[in-house]
């Protein structure tokens, strides 16, 4: 089993617990208020840039990218640091969280807010489609045993055909809204939310996690239950918030969030695994993830059944949010 990333790499900085847990709460509570203010400066950021290139450009590409930086951060300082099993962990941990609890919570969310379920809009089936094309890689990694060059490059393309298909769908959209006065302030103002937002997450991630280790060390909580749950939590708090937002903002804004979620999956899918292979040393096993890579391979599939037919009902999302406890549990006892 694969110690996330942030367990990893951050618990040796983390600050010392005890005496001082009451004041990191609060320091947590601080920080969580910041990633709210983050998560709606994304938001508008994500509703004006959508008005200009649309839902999957928006969502899917950008959105996905900003929100999947920082589990890449933690992937470029581990292969650094030569931690290639932790990089390993921070690229597919992820998409057990915002598959299944994430997703869920969005559906339900959506659900009350607009008592309705939760309608996909535009292609968001070209998301899906790549999610599945970048799963089924998975499922051939695990047969071909290591991440190398040769599988790091076939990984890469996969996300770069998408980028591809993406910017061809909308270059002429673009253009047009750019000849616009209307046009230029959306993506002017749009492009500021998202760097604004994404600084504020990127400044305070690795912190954030730093306190919850310190205050969950200082409570006494075991150091898997930590590399397991409370961190990966963490490290997905403020793309869950931006979803979160997004899905009560407006009708549409749910599936927008989803794709976005789709959209940062395929990235640590694809660009993460790719760049573990591309730039580590040696080849990586994929043998020493086993568990991680069977867990999440069958929770992309479900994603994707869940949201294929185009609407993801409360019902659903609830069966989503009881799939994280039985995947959970399963890393706890495989």
């Amino acid at each position: 089993m694969l110690a996330y990333p942030s367990s990893a790499l951050l618990l040796q900085s983390a600050p010392a617990g005890d005496g001082q847990t009451v004041l990191y709460l609060a320091i947590i509570i601080v920080m969580i208020a910041l990633f709210g203010a983050a998560a709606e400066l994304i938001n508008r950021g994500t509703e004006k840039l959508e008005e200009v290139v649309g839902q999957g450009m928006a969502g899917g590409v950008i959105l996905g990218f900003m929100s999947s930086l920082p589990e890449l951060i933690f992937v470029l300082i581990a292969i650094g640091k030569g931690s290639t099993e932790v990089a390993l962990g921070s690229a597919i941990g992820g998409n057990i969280i915002l598959f299944t609890l994430g997703m869920g919570m969005v559906g339900i969310t959506y659900f009350m807010k607009w008592r309705s379920p939760l309608r996909m809009k535009e292609d968001y089936r070209i998301e899906v489609f790549f999610l599945f094309i970048a799963n089924l890689s998975l499922m051939a990694l695990l047969v071909y045993g290591s991440l190398d060059a040769v599988s790091g490059v076939l990984l890469l393309a996969i996300y770069v055909a998408y980028l591809l298909y993406r910017y061809l769908k909308v270059h002429a959209r673009v253009v047009t809204h750019a000849r616009t006065r209307k046009g230029r302030r959306l993506i002017m103002h749009g492009a500021a939310y998202f760097v604004v937002g994404i600084a504020v997450v990127v400044l305070l991630s690795d912190e954030f996690i730093k306190y919850i280790l310190a205050v969950s060390g200082a409570l006494g909580i075991s150091a898997l239950f930590l590399s397991i749950v409370i961190t990966p939590i963490a490290a997905d708090l403020p793309e869950q918030l931006s979803a979160y937002r997004l899905s009560v903002s407006s009708r549409g804004g749910g599936s927008t969030a989803l794709v976005g979620f789709i959209g940062s999956k395929l990235q640590n899918n694809t660009v993460l695994l790719g760049a573990i292979g591309l730039l580590s040393a040696t080849a990586v096993k994929t043998s020493a993830a086993f568990t991680e890579f069977a867990l999440v391979i069958i929770i992309n599939f479900i994603a994707i059944a869940a949201i294929y037919h185009g609407r993801l009902t409360c019902r659903n999302g609830m069966v989503l949010v009881l799939l994280y406890f039985v995947a959970i549990a399963s890393a706890f006892t495989l």
